[in-house]
């Protein structure tokens, strides 16, 4: 029963270097934010989802929009990213 053991000690060593690293509030692109979130998933459905989360916190969308965030911008500045994070959490 050497199997269960070593696969245990192996499997506590992987580590998830984006985790480790510490998140910053800086301009991200929107797709680039999305993976931050969604770090498994395609960039396509990380995007995706990540709006999917705005939509379902309460104003979030609204906000964005009134600091200058519009539908269809490739980027979320600094202020944007922060709305998110306060909102959703950080990454």
């Amino acid at each position: 029963m050497a199997f269960p053991l070593i696969f245990s000690i192996f499997t506590s060593v992987k580590t998830n270097t984006k985790s480790m690293e510490t998140f910053t509030i800086r301009a991200y692109g929107r797709t680039e934010l999305a993976q931050f979130y969604f770090p498994g998933l395609n960039p396509q459905t990380a995007y995706r989802k990540l709006q999917e989360w705005i939509d379902f916190y309460p104003h979030l969308r609204e906000r964005l929009q009134a600091a200058g965030c519009h539908p269809r911008s490739r980027v979320y500045m600094p202020v944007h990213v922060r709305m998110i994070v306060e909102a959703i959490g950080e990454p």
